[in-house]
């Protein structure tokens, strides 16, 4: 038998309080944008933003710090290895190379990610990445004026 009532199945679900028999909500301290799609999107909108804020929260110190780790050693490859000047092309294509070897790591398709503490040992490597791609960056300017 056939359900009498058919609801669509929406894209974005917002997870917000259930619907009442008419399928809206009635929640009256949500104002006026609560009553609405606009507003259930801006809601749910706000719910990923806040659950994202607060999934960066977590090791925070130890980001911060590898950011700062990779920035100190951009700054040692460019400085102490490429000062004769013999070097600066096998330097370059390594750092190349290892940064490349990184991103691949960490961006290829999340079926092929191992679970897990590898998966987080490579994500914190990330952010070394980060902070290299940065001190280069930083580094190249210094070069230039």
């Amino acid at each position: 038998m056939r359900n009498s009532r058919w609801r669509p199945a929406f894209a974005l679900e917002t997870g917000g309080p259930s619907a009442n028999a008419d399928g809206q909500d009635f929640d009256e301290d949500s104002g006026f944008l609560g009553r609405t799609r606009l507003g259930r999107l801006i809601q749910a909108a706000g719910r990923e933003l806040l659950e994202k804020i607060n999934s960066g929260r977590t090791n925070s110190p130890m980001k911060i710090f590898l950011v700062l780790f990779g920035f100190y050693t951009a700054n040692a490859l460019a400085t102490i290895l490429g000062q004769t000047g013999d070097w600066d092309v096998l330097v370059a294509g390594v750092v190349v190379a290892a940064l490349e070897g990184i991103g691949m790591l960490m961006y290829r398709k999340p079926i092929a990610r191992p679970p897990g503490r590898l998966q987080s040992l490579i994500s914190m490597v990330n952010y070394w990445k980060s902070g290299v791609c940065l001190g280069l960056f930083v580094d190249a300017f210094k070069v230039g004026s």
